[in-house]
């Protein structure tokens, strides 16, 4: 039944793809001559110093053209440079008031923990996290769980530059140095487009570590909410051996930055309960 709760893969590489950008902090200078290494380190200092909350909605087609949608309030919080996530499904029926928490450690030898909530046992879980196809979807979107966390642990090349929607990019290829990261992630070496003035990664693609599989990430409505440049839509395909073999569309609905939320949220205890308030609270920008 486990399964039928936690994203695979692939769809949870897409939230990766579309990660969010913190506009504050300190970020690498320019250079004329361009460092490989400025451009990941810029990814991973953006997503220092914030908290977030948002609403996904989520549609994943697989190669028989099946479809399944997901709707999904998900929210971070910062600890210093370490960051505490939380998510809750509430559609479909079947899955509702499932929850996820997590906590991403940025110190060496320093594990990441998860815990998951399964309202048909009432019960707390903790589960493994070197493996983000233990995550529930839109977990790492709220905190924009980047596909190159440090940059320390991935080796680079400088590529070029290039335009993305009106937006200059760098480019480069980056391949993890730590088969730590490859199991977390599931990917090998790929190429990441970043837009030059926030860091944000607006385009990548990756060889999985499965064989012949590839994964695809693309933004689309990138726009300043709270003074942070994010995606509003965003998909991630996997390709094994030429063909599309899924295809995750995520829609986020609103999002906000910086806006204070509770340590309480993010406490173990409070998974599955609603003395913090968690459940209820939906942001001023909410549509419907």
């Amino acid at each position: 039944m486990r399964n039928e709760f936690l994203a695979p893969k692939a769809a949870v590489l897409g939230v990766l793809g579309a990660t969010i950008v913190a506009t504050a902090g300190a970020l690498p200078a320019y250079a004329a001559d361009v460092d490989c290494n400025n451009v990941i380190l810029g990814i991973e200092k953006r997503y220092n110093g914030y908290d977030s909350w948002r609403l996904m909605n989520i549609e994943i087609t697989d190669e028989r053209g099946d479809k399944k949608y997901r709707r999904i309030i998900a929210a971070h919080q910062n600890i210093g440079v370490h960051r505490r996530l939380r998510s809750k499904v509430l559609e479909p029926a079947e899955l509702k008031d499932f929850e996820a928490m997590a906590y991403d450690y940025f110190a060496d030898g320093e594990a990441d923990k998860v815990w998951t909530w399964l309202p048909s046992q009432a019960a707390t879980f903790e589960v493994k996290s070197e493996d983000l196809s233990g995550r529930l979807y839109g977990s790492d979107l709220a905190i924009g769980e980047m596909l190159i966390r440090r940059a320390k642990d991935y080796e680079c090349k400088y590529l070029g530059e290039a335009e993305y929607q009106g937006l200059p990019v760098w480019k480069v290829w980056v391949n993890p140095k730590l088969e730590s990261e490859v199991i977390r992630l599931g990917l090998r070496d790929g190429e990441v487009w970043v837009e030059k003035e926030t860091y944000l990664p607006v385009w990548s693609t990756f060889n999985a570590d499965a064989p012949s599989e590839q994964r695809v990430f693309t933004t689309d409505k990138i726009r300043v909410i709270d003074g942070v440049f994010v995606p509003a839509y965003f998909k991630v395909f996997t390709r094994k051996e030429g063909r599309i073999i899924s295809t995750s569309v995520f829609e986020v609905e609103g999002e906000r930055f910086n806006v204070n939320l509770p340590a309480g949220w993010f406490q173990i205890g409070d998974l599955g309960g609603a003395v913090s308030g968690w459940t209820e609270w939906r942001s001023s920008e909410l549509t419907h």
